[in-house]
């Protein structure tokens, strides 16, 4: 039998071993098949870009047909393209103009202008019915000059990068729309044509500092400039500008412009220029960050439809921005004692300031206006100790002083939530003074506690029950206590149910506050022997407990002294006392001292809380 089981396991196995050969011969056709549709799929994806010269990019565009679609196309320099070029007074552009002027619609998708830095791309005097500029990588300086649209189609680009410079410049025609879309600026964005609607979003400016630094450093620079320019509707949102520590490099300049209707959300800069610029109808500004200077000399807005909450602009970010010879800004915030010594400057920063103060009291944004008129009387204030260090007077001492208190006191009278906290605190600091002091409310003097200390003292050492050592009268209400006790609330029938309600808490009152160290020696049933027959044992236990109920007997005395001292405290910050003063000796002239302060210091918060009453009401 054996010999025929093995010849059977044999044919088994064999079988197996074809099943699994036929498996993986089977599979070879397929699996190369699909290796090979996946080669197929990859080279699709990688397209190689046609390279084009300047003349033949020119021709292109200059097809008789009305709409050019100009795809993945890599522009470079060309051996025929030295006619494009033109010379100008410190270097040379290459300038492509049309042949005729016929609107075209023009679109660059995915192409890449590689004509380098030294050979900047204008295109000048073009007229387009719809301009497009989808995934473009532009490596080159590129300038749209003296052109127009036609229709409302805008200029439309998006998804590009750009490493140099990007200029649209138009002495002759007006650009209707322009829209900047998901596209990154690594020098700068200058516009110098009136737009009717510019949009920009999601844009994002990182300076090449490479670029920057071969810039004229006696100058300021900007990586977005719209300046002494007419525009429509312009709005900026969700864009960050960083300068990467680019001297003298700021963000937006909107200087010396007209723009009918601005809105800026959501924008990250380092610096922005609204000197001498005027927004004729609607102003919107929030979610925005500037990281150092807002210049605003001369900033005209509409009164009604301005809305910039003022943690837009807060901070002391605001600047006067003056330019040298050089046209190199200098922004002036009355911080150094230089800054704070120019008094026409100054003025000018107040001004400024104050024109948003009084935008947001006529706007009833009571928050902005109080937040903005901190930030004006914390600057004051600064001139105050600088005038005071220059050209002192006792007048303008006791001015900076009282601006000094207020702002710790109420914010300069805008917060009466602070004023009451700082109060409050004011009381807690003479509770704690009140506290080491004897008082006539509660009695806790110094006779006191040597009378308990005794009493205690005498229990441990002797052999008497808590009724026998405890038996003098230090409560000089005892013997009414106990009246009261056996014949008005014991007998309960006797009398009304309401009277003896309000009997036991005073009963049980008296008996907390005269008879505590009894009370507490029977709470933790504690009533030893002489202390000289105890036990080494038997005194580690005793130890303990006494020392249970001394803490206990401490924690009652503070707590006791820190309701009277509160109470005493509010009372003379209130009222200034009344009648004879509880405290004696030092305590007392303390409590006339805080009944000044109390005085003076309710008045400011009273005052406070009314002019923040009368703005809400206004």
């Amino acid at each position: 039998m054996k010999p025929l089981q093995q010849t059977g396991r044999a044919i088994k196995w064999r079988s197996y071993f074809l099943f699994f050969l036929m498996g993986i011969l089977l599979s070879l056709p397929f699996s190369a098949l699909a290796q090979e549709e996946e080669e197929e799929v990859l080279e699709e994806e990688i397209v190689e870009k046609q390279v084009v010269s300047l003349s033949e990019l020119a021709a292109l565009m200059n097809a008789d047909e009305s709409e050019i679609i100009l795809s993945d196309l890599e522009i470079v320099i060309g051996k025929g393209d030295e006619t494009f070029r033109a010379d100008k007074i410190f270097y040379s552009v290459y300038e492509i103009y049309p042949k005729g002027s016929i609107a075209k619609k023009v679109y660059f998708y995915n192409c890449t202008f590689n004509t380098g830095a030294e050979a900047p791309i204008v295109f000048n005097g073009w007229t387009f019915r719809k301009l497009n500029l989808i995934g473009c990588e532009i490596n080159s300086p590129l300038t749209f000059e003296n052109f127009k649209t036609v229709g409302n189609y805008p200029v439309h680009i998006e998804n590009c990068s750009f490493a140099h410079a990007l200029a649209f410049k138009n002495e002759i025609f007006e650009l209707n729309k322009l829209q900047i879309l998901n596209s990154t600026f690594r020098k700068e964005l200058f516009i110098n044509t009136p737009i009717n609607q510019l949009l920009l979003d999601n844009c994002r400016f990182d300076a090449d500092t490479i670029q920057f630094k071969k810039e004229d450093e006696e100058m300021t620079h900007f990586q977005m400039s719209l300046k002494n320019q007419s525009f429509g509707e312009v709005e900026i949102n969700n864009c960050r500008f960083t300068n990467n520590g680019t001297a003298n490099l700021f963000s937006l300049d909107f200087s010396n412009s007209s723009i009918e209707s601005l809105r800026l959300f959501n924008n990250n800069l380092q610096s922005l220029d609204l000197s001498w610029a005027t927004v004729e109808k609607s102003l919107l500004i929030d979610s925005l960050t500037v990281r150092d200077y807002i210049g605003i000399l001369n900033f005209d807005f509409p009164d009604k439809n301005t809305n910039i909450p003022w943690y837009n602009l807060g901070g002391e970010k605001l600047a006067v921005f003056y330019t040298g010879k050089s046209e190199l800004i200098i922004p002036f915030q009355a911080k150094s004692n230089e800054e704070l010594a120019n008094t026409l400057r100054y003025n000018d920063l107040i001004s400024a300031y104050t024109k948003f103060n009084t935008l947001y009291h006529d706007r009833g944004d009571i928050t902005s206006a109080n937040a903005s008129y901190v930030e004006i009387k914390t600057i004051e204030t600064r001139r105050q100790a600088f005038v005071q260090e220059v050209n002192p007077s006792f007048n303008n001492l006791i001015n900076y002083k009282l601006n000094v208190f207020l702002s710790f006191f109420s914010d300069f009278a805008t917060n009466p939530g602070k004023s009451l906290i700082q109060s409050l605190w004011v009381l807690l600091i003479f509770t704690v003074l009140y506290m080491f002091s004897f008082s006539d409310w509660d009695g806790l003097n110094y006779n006191y506690y040597l009378s308990q200390y005794r009493l205690f003292a005498k229990y441990i050492i002797k052999d008497k029950s808590v009724k026998e050592v405890y038996k003098t009268k230090d409560n000089p209400h005892q013997d009414l206590m106990q009246q009261i006790n056996d014949k008005y609330l014991k007998k309960g029938k006797d009398i009304p149910r309401s009277l003896r309600f309000f009997g036991k808490p005073l009963h049980y009152l008296g008996k907390f506050r005269f008879e505590m160290m009894p009370g507490l020696i029977r709470l933790f049933n504690f009533q030893p022997h002489a202390w000289a027959s105890l036990s080494a044992s038997e005194k580690i236990k005793s130890g303990f407990l006494i020392t249970l109920i001394l803490l206990s007997f401490i924690i009652y005395i503070l707590v006791v002294k820190f309701i009277n001292a509160f109470i005493l405290s509010l009372n003379s910050f209130v009222v200034i006392g009344f009648g004879m003063l509880p405290e004696r000796g030092l305590a007392m002239y303390l409590s006339i001292v805080e009944g000044i302060i109390g005085w003076f210091l309710l008045t400011i918060f009273t005052i406070t809380l009314l002019s923040q009453v009368l703005q809400g009401a206004g």
